[in-house]
């Protein structure tokens, strides 16, 4: 054997053994993430392959690489053009085609039937749909930047739900406003909006509610008064889900503001996770509404943002009372992670709030049945924009028999 050939097998025996041992030692990491899977009702290629990905051994090393590569290039895209930053330094989600999604009035009619349904026992139906990220006015893009931009199918949604007498809230009317700049709503790194922008918002919920409902959630103006809360900001503590895909040598960590009330309370709060485990809390709002271990106990960025400090982020099912109003109105949620802090600011102000994610896919909940077991005074339909789909939606699908009517209170 001559010593070209010689050199090419020992180059393959040892790229073989790397690649096979990289692989072992992600088999190792991703064990136990596996085996869960793999003993879930719900496991498919997708879901193993999520969990292989995201278990993978220096997952974020491998990602922090590519950013800076992406950085030395000078460019303002990453991932395959999964994501794109204006120039603000603000990441934005990137689409070159987005399929025109032709079931909106479906969607509407859905909405519609839910409050024929429950108008039966006089409760009352608001449509929400928080800011969008992406905003002409204040985004500012390198040329050929291909933003995705859901402001059409927000506004097609707000044209049938009108004409279908829905009572409606977009909130990207009126934030960003003089009370809050575009910088101070958004974060960068994440989707989400701010913590004070949360409260703008539920400020407008409740104008919302004493305009078209004649219902003053806040007669006395204390809970809506920024000065009754004390505003604390986080140095260099938060990474969101976008700063989290790109990495931070592609974006930057970023401050995390947070308003801890004067106030405590007293409420119970019962609510489930994805796994289907359920959790108990009792007690006033920062030890009931909010994980203050995500500002105490954080060691690594990369993990669960700081946004989870109100209501862990997320969970698919909340049932919160409020001990010290229990005549207080009580609404139910269709939301998503939008609405956790919104979800924490009206908490003082009402009776009951019980909600379900939006987006669930647990065989534990379903709108649709929870609303013909349970009455409310309200239920709000929360819709982040780049949600509005066939998923956002899983509730009367069909005509429903109105002789059938809800039961006559909160189990």
């Amino acid at each position: 054997m001559n010593k070209y050939m010689l050199k090419k097998r020992i180059f393959a025996i040892v790229f073989m053994a790397a690649v096979f041992g990289f692989a072992a030692v992600n088999f190792y990491y991703s064990y136990e993430p596996l085996k869960e899977c793999l003993n879930s009702d719900g496991a498919s290629v997708s879901a193993l392959d999520a969990a292989i990905t995201e278990n993978m051994h220096r997952k974020m090393d491998f990602i922090e690489t590519y950013a800076y590569v992406q950085v030395l290039l000078d460019k303002r895209e990453c991932n395959n053009f999964s994501y794109i930053k204006d120039e603000e330094g603000f990441l934005h989600y990137a689409s070159f085609f987005r399929e025109e999604d032709t079931r909106l009035f479906e969607y509407s009619l859905r909405i519609k039937r839910l409050q024929d349904y429950v108008a039966q026992s006089g409760t009352k139906v608001l449509f929400v749909v928080p800011p969008g990220k992406y905003n002409k006015k204040y985004t500012k893009l390198r040329t050929g930047m291909p933003v995705n931009d859901p402001g059409y199918i927000v506004d097609e949604m707000m044209f049938y739900l009108n004409r279908l007498g829905v009572e409606t809230l977009d909130l990207g009317e009126y934030i960003p406003n003089e009370e809050i700049s575009y910088e101070d709503t958004f974060f960068k790194t994440d989707h989400h909006w701010t913590i004070p922008a949360a409260f703008c918002a539920t400020k407008e919920i409740v104008n919302k509610f004493k305009e078209s409902f004649d219902e003053d959630l806040d007669p006395d103006g204390y809970y809506m008064n920024i000065d009754n809360y004390d505003m604390v900001t986080y140095k260099s503590g938060m990474l969101g889900s976008m700063g989290r895909k790109t990495g931070v040598n592609f974006c930057e960590i970023e401050d995390f503001t947070a308003l801890w009330p004067h106030f405590e309370g007293q409420f119970t709060r019962e609510c489930m996770m994805e796994s289907g485990r359920t959790a108990h809390y009792d007690g006033g709002f920062t030890q009931t509404l909010m994980d203050t271990k995500v500002l105490t106990d954080k060691t690594d960025i990369y993990s669960d943002s700081q946004y989870s400090l109100y209501l862990n982020g997320l969970r698919v099912y909340e049932s919160i009372v409020n001990e010290e109003n229990p005549e207080g109105c009580s609404i139910f949620m269709i939301r998503d992670s939008y609405f956790s802090p919104v979800m924490a600011f009206m908490m003082p102000m009402c009776g009951r709030i019980d909600a379900i994610w939006s987006l669930e896919e647990t065989r534990e909940l379903d709108i649709e049945t929870y609303l013909k077991e349970n009455t409310f005074d309200y239920v709000i339909i929360e819709v982040y924009p780049y949600n509005i789909n066939s998923s956002a939606f899983n509730f009367f699908k069909e005509e429903t028999n109105t002789d059938n009517k809800p039961a006559g209170g909160i189990e």
